[in-house]
Order: structure tokens, then C-alpha cells, then sequence
């Protein structure tokens, strides 16, 4: 019996099937945030295809655009493996945030337009609906749309670029801290510091409670004193740089 997503698929024209393939990459990349994949795990095209419904020709292009992401790993003659979310992948990805997201949410408190003020006020909602609700679905995609628009807000799609191209390193990472005893309420209250602050338009202090929120994600990850002396460096290095003025922000690492 075919899947629902295969009877979709035929006899649609072009636009459906791309949409189709674009719900096939985003619930591989599901399985895999969510571990239903397995790191290091072995798949097969053919599987792939009979389980989302569409024949392996798009499945082989998606895997290649999840590789891109680093989500999936293609070794010629051996297979096709769920990539591994190593300590090093998770200390490049936090540094690569640390350095461009307090950034950002300095420059979104300064430059958000009153619509975008207002969906930052949606979100601070949102927040305390997921402590309310005890509900980690709501947290955490407060958290994804809070940190998207913060990017937006900031006017750099450069480094909205670069954060996009991590994004299912970043999902992964999510996904393992919240499963942690009390991360909702810490990772809400983290987050409506930022958005009390972009609120109240004080860049200074959005900055800081961004870099409080990514030390305290790498803090909770990567526990090791030798983590916890990089981290103590890179915070270190970010204090002697001199100040930007309000609302300035780079245009690259």
C-alpha cells in the first residue's frame, strides 16, 4: 500500500512535487532531530522511499542537500549514516552562535520595526504559555521562532545565512537540552530577558542576556572543565573587543 505522501505525489505538476519533496527533507530532518534515525545508524534509499512514499530519485537529492547540512554522511561504496552530534560539532556550532546571535539581538533592539516589536511580544506569550503548560513542543518552538526573529530584526542576512545553514545541528542540540530536569523554566526565563529587553529597546542588555542564554546552552552540553575554559575565554575576548555603537553590526564572523 502506498504512503499517503506517494498518493500525493502522482500526477502532480512541478510546484506540488517540489512541495512534496520539501515535506519529505523536513520530516527525514525530524526523524533525525528526534533521534527516530539514530546516529551512526545505516539507511538505505530504497527504504527511505517506501517509508516516505516518493521514489528514490528525490530521496537520493534530498540526502545530498542533508548531507550539505551535515545531518547525513554519503560514503561511496559503503552507505549512507545518520550523522553523529559530537562534542567538536557542538562547540563549533556555539561559537559560530556566540559570535554573531548577541550581535544580532544588541542590533534587533535598536532597529525592530513596531510589527516585529509585536511579534516579540507574541512570542514572550508564547513563553509563558510553555511554562503554564509544562509543554516542550511550545518551548521550543518559541525558541526557534524567537531566535529567527532576531535575526530579521538585526537586518543581516548574511548571518541569518550562516545561522540557517546550522539549523538542524542547532535542532539537534535543542533537542537533547530539553529533555533536561527544569530546562523549560530555565531556557523561558532566559529567553524573556531577551525579549523584555529588545522590548524595551536596551541593545546592551539584549546582548548580555543572549550571551547568558548560549553560555549557559554550552555550559549544560559541554560540561568539561576544558569547555568550561574555553568558554571562559571566548567570554573574555568578546568583553575586550571594543564596544560597537548601538545597533551596529557585522556583516561577517
Amino acid at each position: 500500500m502506498r504512503s499517503e505522501t506517494s498518493l500525493k505525489i502522482s500526477g502532480t505538476d512541478n510546484s506540488q512535487r517540489k512541495s512534496v519533496k520539501a515535506a519529505v527533507l523536513n520530516a527525514i530532518k525530524i526523524d533525525i532531530i528526534s533521534q527516530n534515525l539514530k546516529p551512526g545508524q545505516l539507511v538505505h534509499e530504497d527504504e527511505l522511499a517506501t517509508k516516505y512514499g516518493i521514489s528514490r530519485t528525490p530521496i537520493r537529492e534530498i540526502l545530498r542537500m542533508l548531507e550539505h547540512e551535515d545531518l547525513v554522511r554519503l560514503i561511496p561504496k559503503v552507505g549512507i549514516f545518520i550523522s553523529e552530534l559530537t562534542a567538536k560539532d557542538i562547540e563549533e556550532v556555539l561559537e559560530i552562535r556566540t559570535s554573531l546571535e548577541p550581535a544580532a539581538a544588541r542590533a534587533a533592539a535598536v532597529k525592530a520595526t513596531g510589527e516585529q516589536l509585536r511579534d516579540f511580544k507574541k512570542i514572550d506569550d508564547q513563553l509563558a504559555l510553555a511554562v503554564e503548560k509544562q509543554d516542550s513542543v511550545i518551548s521550543f518552538e518559541a525558541d526557534r521562532r524567537l531566535h529567527d526573529l532576531i535575526l530579521i530584526a538585526a537586518g543581516n542576512e548574511r548571518s541569518r545565512k550562516i545561522i540557517s545553514s546550522l539549523m538542524g545541528q542547532i535542532y539537534r542540540i535543542r533537542f537533547i537540552s530539553r529533555h533536561k530536569p527544569g530546562r523549560i523554566e530555565t531556557t523561558v526565563a532566559e529567553h524573556k530577558k531577551i525579549v523584555s529587553a529588545i522590548l524595551n529597546r536596551l541593545p546592551e542588555e539584549a546582548e548580555k542576556a543572549m550571551r547568558a542564554h548560549l553560555a549557559n546552552t554550552w555550559k549544560l552540553l559541554l560540561p568539561s572543565s576544558e569547555m568550561e575554559a574555553q568558554l571562559e575565554s571566548l567570554v573574555r575576548k568578546s568583553v575586550e573587543l571594543k564596544p560597537r555603537s548601538d545597533g551596529d553590526f557585522p556583516d561577517s564572523i
